[in-house]
């Protein structure tokens, strides 16, 4: 989690908290209704609410380890059409609070850099997802497909049991970044 406390909340609030790269990843995937989705470091619930729009039957839950920043989360959602489906718990990815085989979708939006145990991290998203599930990666930033960086994370998530089946790299809005949507094996 490094240095996140209520000051640097505020600050992302302020800064990043309506990122375009929240809205533009969520508008690139294929959502049901009534699917199961859990955010990992969901910041302030931006791509949550988002969602929310497409997914009228199902829950939403955003996680975060810092209180101030599920506060945040729950204050710009109170008044949103989709609230009755959004929900905000305090937690990690290292011990994420959703009970097993539960989550259609686990997002991880600029948050992975963020995990203090990546292989607890990715243990616990294998514990939550449904058979079916995905996990959807998102790195913001210029990440040509060929670089060594997109190489090392693909490596990463491979050596924790997810095969890629899709990478793609997005640039809309002045922002640009590279999008995984992976799968358990």
């Amino acid at each position: 989690m490094g240095d996140w406390n209520s000051d640097t909340a505020e600050w992302y609030a302020e800064n990043y908290g309506d990122y375009p790269t929240n809205r533009l990843a969520v508008d690139e995937l294929d959502l049901l209704r009534d699917a199961i989705i859990v955010d990992i470091g969901c910041g302030t619930g931006s791509a949550l609410r988002h969602a929310s729009s497409r997914v009228s039957d199902g829950l939403i839950i955003g996680i975060d380890p810092v209180s101030r920043m599920i506060e945040i989360a729950r204050e710009q959602t109170v008044d949103h059409p989709g609230s009755d489906r959004i929900e905000y718990r305090q937690g990690t990815a290292e011990k994420i609070p959703i009970e097993d085989d539960s989550s259609d979708f686990v997002f991880a939006f600029d948050s992975l850099d963020h995990w203090g145990d990546k292989e607890k991290g990715f243990g616990e998203i294998h514990r939550i997802l449904r058979p079916d599930g995905k996990l959807v990666i998102v790195k913001d930033g210029s990440v040509p497909g060929a670089s060594t960086a997109c190489k090392a994370l693909v490596d990463e998530i491979q050596k924790f049991n997810f095969n890629v089946l899709n990478q793609q790299q997005v640039s809309a809005e002045g922002v640009t970044f590279t999008m995984w949507t992976c799968v358990a094996v």
